[in-house]
């Protein structure tokens, strides 16, 4: 358990307001309104202030106030107990004040920051920034810096980096600095997610903001961000901390706003079992479906977890009548598993003057510009307001209904349309974050075990980071199939967001793993099944397989890679991975490991070259074991040999290795 001794302190000297503990001090100067942050082992960020955009557009600095008065109080909220200075700026003619908060915990390494502007107008603002500095930041290793950049969401094939410098808002959500040689580190993010999109940008050279408002094309909005509106506005807490292991720090990221916003709670392990996309997209049929629940029913008893497996229809599931979706669901459950649908609660995939539900046209549920103008298709459909009495309707009959023919799992895809900003129907609703939260949350209770009488798993595809709660599992990617470049695409969102899993989410979801071929795709070599397969489990452990299994050829693959005991073994662990190398650009990285215990570890490695063979050296201490005699055992060979030092293996093209290692 980490201790932090709680000896925090308001030191008032002739200018500077001093608060402090063991591991974090925040000096500020009543002179300038000016503030430094100096957190354990000698990193500084100095020369800050915070900043907010007034409803005319201009920008108010709170060194720009004559007056700074501070207060220290004590305070105690889901992070624990801590000490608050509070630190008001006033003088200005005709300016709002601006009022900072700085929290330091009982047991946290971190500063917890934000900003509120107090407006008697109540015109509010649109943007809010706890921080800002143009000050060089260094990290006490000398080696060369990355910069994580972190997409707001999984939609258009976005990839995280490690060379965030060229982003214009930085890194959504949260952002690190690392040198990754020796892991040193610094973690910067958002921690409240209800109202607000956020950001954190590093410079290059230097400079850190962190800022509540952000839209560009990476939200898929077209307008500002929505103006929050009030007298008294706050942007979200903002945490930093300094750590040992920039991975660590990722974690307990997570682990933050997992205190604030829990994981929406699942008592059982990950899902196992089959989903329709892969094999069969929009030409799903009644037998394709009932095909894959013999299969998986009669010739795959290790697909199982908490003794059970999901037989799942993706979109295009209405090519089957209701009729034939309830039979199917008898059959499934008949055979001891159990079923899953899809839904996009937020989108008209059809026209405005459409019917919809009840009295209302898509039309009228569609979301709006300021001007009052429709909001244009966003990846082909139209973007629902989640706020209209009309899509709550629609979301409370269309989950009834999915209940009612029995599913047990849901996948809720495109979901970023609901976070979009705009109009909307209930005014006070004034962002697309927190009109997220209202329809999320209409859905959550829906599917709640009290309302319909059993577990339903939630599961979501294309959807934001944040805010997050409302699902047991989230895609960390955009849509996967089952080639080389699929899984290296992939396995780049895993080496950067492992950490969502067990924090944000009980489960990520690395998306159903085809084996062999995806419609209209050619078929993969047993090689990049192999490593489609292992990207699976070592990405969050839902075993979902995705071939048209009426295929004997796909059968017979599938048969050999899913029949995989130890890995499915591993896989029902829902292991997180992390990342050997943190330096890959765009890229994905080519080595994984996983600590289950003292004694055991696993490592995973992959060729995503498609013709060129490739070995791979990892000394035990990169991978942060002891150098002792390990037993290492690669999954996929059978083959066993003693490690002293280093792992070492080579890998044919498109190719993975699995090795575990068993302390001696």
């Amino acid at each position: 358990m980490l201790v932090i001794p709680f000896l925090l302190s308001l030191a008032s000297q002739t200018d500077i307001v001093r608060l402090a503990n063991t591991s974090v001090t925040v000096s500020l100067s009543r002179s300038t309104g000016r503030f430094r942050v100096d957190l354990a082992g000698g990193v500084a960020i100095a020369g800050a202030h915070a900043e907010a955009r007034l409803p005319d557009g201009s920008t108010i600095q709170t060194d720009r106030y004559p007056r700074h008065d501070a207060q220290l109080t004590r305070t105690r909220d889901s992070l624990g107990r801590a000490e608050l200075l509070t630190v008001t700026n006033t003088g200005l003619a005709n300016v709002p004040a601006l009022v900072q908060r700085f929290w330091l915990y009982r047991n946290r390494p971190e500063l917890v920051l934000d900003l509120e502007l107090e407006d008697p107008s109540g015109k509010g603002t649109n943007r809010l920034s706890p921080l800002v500095t143009d000050a060089p930041i260094h990290l006490v290793h000398p080696g060369p810096v990355a910069s994580l950049f972190v997409p707001y969401d999984n939609d258009s094939y976005f990839r995280y980096r490690s060379d965030a410098w060229t982003q214009k808002d930085g890194s959504y959500e949260v952002g690190a600095i690392y040198e990754d040689q020796s892991r040193e580190g610094l973690v910067a993010g958002s921690i409240d997610h209800d109202v607000w999109k956020s950001a954190v940008k590093f410079g290059k050279s230097a400079g850190l903001t962190l800022t509540s408002g952000v839209t560009s094309d990476y939200t898929h909005d077209r307008e500002d961000h929505g103006t929050v509106s009030g007298t008294s506005v706050r942007s979200a807490r903002f945490e930093i901390g300094h750590y040992e292991d920039w991975r660590a720090g990722l974690e307990r990221y997570g682990d933050l706003n997992a205190a604030i916003q829990p994981a929406l709670p699942w008592k059982g392990g990950p899902p196992f079992g089959w989903n329709s996309w892969s094999g069969y997209k929009n030409k799903v049929t009644d037998k394709g479906v009932n095909a894959a629940l013999d299969f998986v029913a009669g010739k795959m008893p290790l697909l199982r977890d908490d003794g059970t497996a999901y037989i799942n229809f993706d979109s295009f599931w209405d090519n089957l009548t209701r009729d034939q979706r309830v039979a199917f669901v008898k059959r499934v459950h008949a055979a001891g598993l159990k079923a899953g649908i899809y839904w996009t609660p937020f989108v008209n995939w059809g026209e405005p003057d459409w019917k919809a539900v009840g009295s209302y046209k898509y039309g009228d549920m569609q979301l709006k510009q300021s001007n009052g103008v429709l909001f244009p298709k966003l990846d082909g459909g139209w973007p629902l307001d989640p706020t209209h009495p009309g899509t709550l309707q629609r979301i409370d009959e269309n989950l009834k209904d999915f209940v009612d023919q029995g599913f047990d799992y849901i996948k809720f895809d495109f979901l970023t349309h609901g976070a979009l900003e705009g109009k909307h129907f209930d005014p006070k609703v004034q962002t697309g974050a927190a009109a997220y939260r209202v329809g999320m949350k209409r859905i959550v209770d829906d599917l709640s075990a009290q309302k319909t009488g059993r577990p339903i798993f939630i599961s979501l595809s294309i959807a934001p980071l944040f805010p997050s709660g409302y699902a047991h599992s989230r895609r960390i990617s955009c849509d996967i199939f089952a080639n080389i470049g699929a899984s290296e695409y992939f396995l780049n969102s895993q080496n950067y967001a492992w950490w969502e899993a067990h924090s944000l989410y009980k489960f990520s979801d690395p998306d159903s793993a085809c084996e062999y071929q995806p419609l209209g795709e050619p078929p993969t070599s047993e090689a990049e099944a192999r490593t489609r397969f292992t990207a699976s489990v070592i990405g969050g452990g839902m075993m979902i397989e995705g071939d048209n299994l009426e295929n004997p050829a796909a059968e017979a693959r599938v048969l050999s890679i899913f029949s995989h005991k130890a890995a499915l073994d591993l896989a029902r662990r829902a292991p997180r991975f992390l990342p050997v190398s943190g330096t890959t650009g765009d890229k994905a990285g080519d080595a994984f490991i996983y600590r289950q215990d003292a004694g055991t570890a696993y490592v995973a490695m992959f060729n995503f070259d498609k013709t060129v063979s490739k070995s791979i050296m990892l000394p035990l201490a990169r991978l942060g074991l002891p150098a002792v005699e390990w037993n290492g055992t690669n999954l996929w060979t059978g083959k066993t040999e003693t490690v002293r030092d280093r792992v070492q293996v080579t890998m044919l093209p498109t190719d993975c290795a699995l090795i575990r290692l068993e302390r001696r």
